[in-house]
């Protein structure tokens, strides 16, 4: 009777715990809701607008990589060339972010701007996109 109230307890608590990780759901970002309140708005607006024009070419330079990987004749040093073109944008972007002071909070933001993205296009919960998955 003891060992099955025991067994009972940690099932209990292992569906807790796993629905708790669930709730949460991917991508959600690490800082609690104190230290997201801190955020100062109008350094995340200048870090935007300082970075609009780096992030518009690290979107440019996925696409690249993206056609660059689907080729039939795949070329290694041109894929080489594109991620490094990456690295140095998302250095970029960094460097802005310390600025601004926004260095430790730049991964949640961006997440959040994902995640906002994901519902706005109904891809939340695992959903796929428009037109996929029939």
């Amino acid at each position: 009777m003891k060992k099955t109230m025991v067994m009972g307890v940690v099932v209990l608590m292992g569906l807790m715990l796993a629905g708790a990780a669930y709730a949460m759901g991917p991508g959600m970002c690490k800082r609690t809701g104190a230290t997201i309140a801190s955020i100062n708005i109008d350094s995340v607006k200048h870090f935007l607008k300082d970075t609009s024009a780096v992030r518009d070419e690290l979107i440019i330079k996925r696409i690249e990589l993206l056609k660059a990987c689907r080729q039939t004749n795949v070329d290694y040093d041109r894929i080489a060339t594109i991620k490094k073109a990456m690295i140095d944008l998302k250095t970029k972007v960094m460097d802005t972010a310390k600025k601004y002071g926004l260095d430790k909070d730049i991964e949640c933001l961006m997440g959040m701007k994902r995640r906002a993205m994901m519902v706005h296009r109904g891809m939340e919960h695992g959903m796929m996109g428009p037109g996929r998955g029939n």
